[in-house]
């Protein structure tokens, strides 16, 4: 399997040792190296090939940004920072994310799953993301998840031959699932692909019925309709 090769760029070592807790637990991530200032890293990229920066902004001798506007060929860059102010320009420079310090952990995963879900980034080619599972990072195929139930505390996901648990809220899901996945109901995200048979208060995937909620019924229909023969 590829891994990502991925660059952290940070003056404080706590805060790239935070990072690298947090990267550990992924196998398709390696760390290549950990810079103290854009130097350092522009020596890096041209001895090696980057997939992926995590950048500090507020960084000695040249800040984060201007860093990413002089590079010839910019890796894909999520920026870590405790600066607020800087989160409309980073994104116009293309950025995969803006992670503000303190970093939690399940925010840090929902930054992963932006970069694993891109399509040129997939093992076999077929897109995944991780859920923490039992206190370990679990990859799982998109195509192999049918729906998804969220309950008070916690989502179930079902899979084709498994079902997982994972403490995170639905609607972290259903923002980092791409567009096969629709929300049907407050407490269901489907994905599409899986649906057999619907109407307008339910959909069937496999011996399961799946409600349809009232505020979810129109976009729901609009996009099942559209793939009708």
């Amino acid at each position: 399997m590829m891994k990502l090769r991925c660059l952290i760029v940070d003056d404080e070592p706590i805060a790239q040792d935070i990072l690298e807790d947090y990267i550990e637990p992924f196998d398709q991530i390696e760390i290549v190296a950990k810079c103290s200032n854009a130097i350092e890293a522009t020596t890096v990229l041209h001895e090696q090939p980057i997939d992926l920066i995590f950048l500090d902004i507020e960084m000695p001798q040249v800040d984060g940004l201007s860093f990413i506007k002089n590079l010839e060929k910019s890796p894909k860059v999520i920026i870590t920072t405790a600066y607020r102010e800087y989160a409309l320009e980073g994104h116009e420079l293309n950025v995969i994310d803006y992670l503000l310090k303190p970093i939690s952990n399940e925010r840090f995963l929902k930054s992963i799953n932006r970069v694993l879900t891109i399509p040129d980034k997939v093992a076999n080619n077929q897109p995944y993301i991780y859920l923490k599972v039992d206190m370990k990072m679990v990859q799982v195929f998109l195509d192999e998840i049918k729906y998804i139930q969220g309950l008070s505390n916690y989502v179930r996901v079902f899979c084709d031959d498994r079902t997982l648990i994972t403490y995170q809220k639905i609607s972290h899901l259903e923002e980092v699932l791409p567009g096969q996945f629709m929300r049907s109901h407050r407490s269901y995200i489907v994905n599409l692909h899986k649906v057999s048979s619907f109407t307008s208060q339910d959909l069937e995937i496999g011996d399961t019925a799946i409600p349809v909620g009232g505020n979810y019924r129109e976009n729901l229909m609009a996009e099942l309709s559209r793939h009708q023969a």
